[in-house]
């Protein structure tokens, strides 16, 4: 899912004041795991990118009122 739709998804569902705080160091840590899919999506990028151009993790605060 894209950040934006994320945004987006969480404002419709009713949540308000959201901030999402991207985690790059959280994506870059996972090069040393050894899930199948994870290995999978690393050989698949374009020659040069690494994960972390194309994927995000994000802490997620917002307030339902």
């Amino acid at each position: 899912m894209l950040v934006e739709e994320f945004r987006t998804d969480a404002a419709a569902a009713g949540l308000s004041d959201i901030t999402l705080t991207h985690k790059p160091e959280y994506i870059a840590a996972m090069t040393h795991w050894q899930d199948p899919l994870y290995l999978s999506i690393i050989q698949s990028l374009p020659s040069g990118t690494a994960p972390a151009d194309f994927i995000t993790s994000v802490d997620v605060v917002a307030f339902k009122r």
